[in-house]
């Protein structure tokens, strides 16, 4: 396994990769990486494949939460919520033992490595979707990539935050993704959606 030391991408690989599959640095930016007590066996592709799958199921839940909310089940949407919730553990619990979560530090920087990412990914699947007549999934891909955009800004301002030591509360458009650091928009500045479909986030 290979850790990307640029991103924290970690790398199931023989053979040492030229470049991040996440976030292109150079193969000299990948570094050995080892799982205490579970180096090169069948356990490490299976963590690493178990991550993927409760990662999707945490959000899958959370998106029939919302489904069922709408259609005015709220107790099944809580049922759903708790499921992500727990769905949500047993992705972290993979990710820990896989070594992915590091200081807050690095995993700040990581993060803002992460989220920089759109500027090169987002630009093609939209032209790709536009090409194919799908503006709907472009628009949305257009979405995504102006608000990854502003996440990375807001992990730069998070490290500075930390040296600082200032709290600050975060707003999220439900439409878009998009977050507001301290100050309540009047109007999404992404997609538009009025002031009442933002979500502070404790």
């Amino acid at each position: 396994m290979w850790k990307c030391t640029n991103c924290q991408h970690l790398e199931l690989a023989t053979e040492k990769p030229e470049h991040c599959p996440v976030c292109g640095a150079d193969g000299e930016k990948l570094e050995p990486h080892e799982v205490p007590g579970i180096k090169g066996t069948k356990t490490v592709v299976n963590l690493k494949a178990g991550f993927i799958a409760e990662s999707q199921a945490h959000q899958r839940n959370l998106a029939f939460a919302l489904k069922a909310e709408q259609e005015g089940f709220s107790q099944i949407a809580r049922l759903f919520r708790a499921v992500a919730e727990a769905e949500g553990i047993h992705a972290y619990h993979h990710l820990r033992l896989l070594g992915g979560v590091s200081d807050t530090q690095t995993n700040l920087e990581a993060a803002f490595e992460r989220e920089n990412l759109a500027s090169k990914t987002y630009p093609q699947l939209i032209r790709e979707a536009s090409e194919e007549g799908n503006n709907a999934v472009a628009r949305i891909f257009g979405y995504s990539r102006d608000v990854e955009a502003g996440h990375a800004k807001l992990y730069k301002k998070a490290l500075e935050h930390m040296v600082g030591e200032r709290e600050t509360k975060y707003y999220v458009c439900s439409v878009c993704g998009y977050v507001s650091d301290g100050e309540l928009p009047e109007q999404c500045p992404i997609c538009g959606a009025p002031q009442d479909k933002f979500r502070m986030v404790a």
